[in-house]
C-alpha cells in the first residue's frame, strides 16, 4: 500500500494507512483497547448516515429559522437579528464544511485541488468564528 498524503486537518480521525478498519477493530478489541474500551468499525456507511442526519436537520431547520424571522414582522426584533444571523452561519457551516469534511475523511485525500484546499479551511475557521462570536454576543442580551 503507497503512502497517503494527509492534507486535510481531520487526518486525526483515521487509522494509520497500513492498517484497515478490521484490523484496528481486532487489535483494540484484542488488547484491551483504551481503557477496555472497543473502538467502532467504520466502513464508512455509517459516517456517511450521520454525516447526512445532521446536515438534514441542519438545513431544515435553519431554513425554517430563518422564513420565520424573515416573513414576520412581529418576530424582527434585535435577539432575533441575532438568531438569523446564527442560522445563516449555521447554514453556511453546513453547507461549507460538512462536504468537505467528509468526502476526504473517506477517501483519505483531498481530491478538490490546493485552491479549494486553502479556501475551505480559511471559510471553516471563519464561519467558526463567526458563530462564536454571535453566540457570545447574543448571550449578553
Amino acid at each position: 500500500m503507497e503512502p497517503v498524503d494527509y492534507v486535510t486537518s481531520t487526518s486525526w480521525l483515521l487509522p494509520p494507512p497500513e492498517m484497515d478498519n478490521a484490523t484496528v477493530w481486532n487489535a483494540t478489541a484484542s488488547r484491551g483497547g483504551s481503557g477496555g474500551r472497543r473502538s467502532f468499525p467504520d466502513d464508512g456507511h455509517t459516517r456517511i448516515l450521520f454525516y447526512a442526519i445532521i446536515f438534514v436537520l441542519a438545513m431544515a431547520g435553519n431554513a425554517l429559522v430563518i422564513a420565520t424571522l424573515a416573513l414576520d414582522r412581529r418576530m424582527r426584533t434585535v435577539t432575533n437579528l441575532f438568531l438569523l444571523n446564527l442560522a445563516v452561519s449555521d447554514l453556511l457551516l453546513a453547507v461549507l464544511c460538512m462536504p468537505f469534511t467528509l468526502i476526504p475523511t473517506l477517501l483519505r485525500n483531498f481530491i478538490f485541488g490546493k485552491a479549494m484546499c486553502v479556501l475551505i479551511r480559511y471559510m471553516q475557521g471563519a464561519i467558526n468564528d463567526t458563530c462564536l462570536l454571535i453566540k457570545s454576543t447574543a448571550a449578553e442580551y
